[in-house]
């Protein structure tokens, strides 16, 4: 099976999609505290955690501060991804992950074949932006 078929399958069938061949191709395994997005860097890719947690976070002075944890399920990179900008945040494995790693060009192709990948995105967008609000409202 060629590189667009495994997209294409992603793209309809999404977790039903995640055999052996999909996962050996775009899977990535991070340990302990490795960097998936460095704050800063001017990259477009996305990840898909398919095991485990990351912390976001943002370097303040000389610390990084965690702004939140996300798992399972979660798509982080799609920011960089829409509006090309560098990123904003750096994202550490909080213990082992599992993941997979999209280019601009084949994650292009996944959303753009099927809706329920904008859905995806749309949803875990707001989600984040509620979970700013929320934190900002504490201040």
């Amino acid at each position: 099976m060629d590189s667009y078929d495994e997209i294409m399958r992603i793209a309809f069938q999404a977790e039903e999609a995640l055999d052996e061949t999909v996962i050996g191709k775009f899977g990535r395994r991070f340990k302990d505290k490795q960097i998936l997005i460095k704050e800063g860097d001017i990259q477009q890719k996305i990840f898909w955690i398919l095991e485990g947690e990351v912390y976001v976070t943002r370097k303040l002075g000389g610390m990084y501060k965690v702004l939140t944890t996300l798992g399972k399920g979660e798509l982080i990179g799609e920011m960089s991804f829409f509006d090309k900008s560098v990123r904003s945040a750096t994202v550490i494995a909080k213990g082992d992950v599992h993941a997979l790693e999209f280019t601009k060009e084949n994650f292009a192709d996944i959303y753009a074949a099927s809706p329920q990948w904008m859905r995806r995105l749309l949803v875990s967008l707001a989600r984040r932006i509620r979970l700013m609000v929320e934190k900002l409202a504490q201040f």
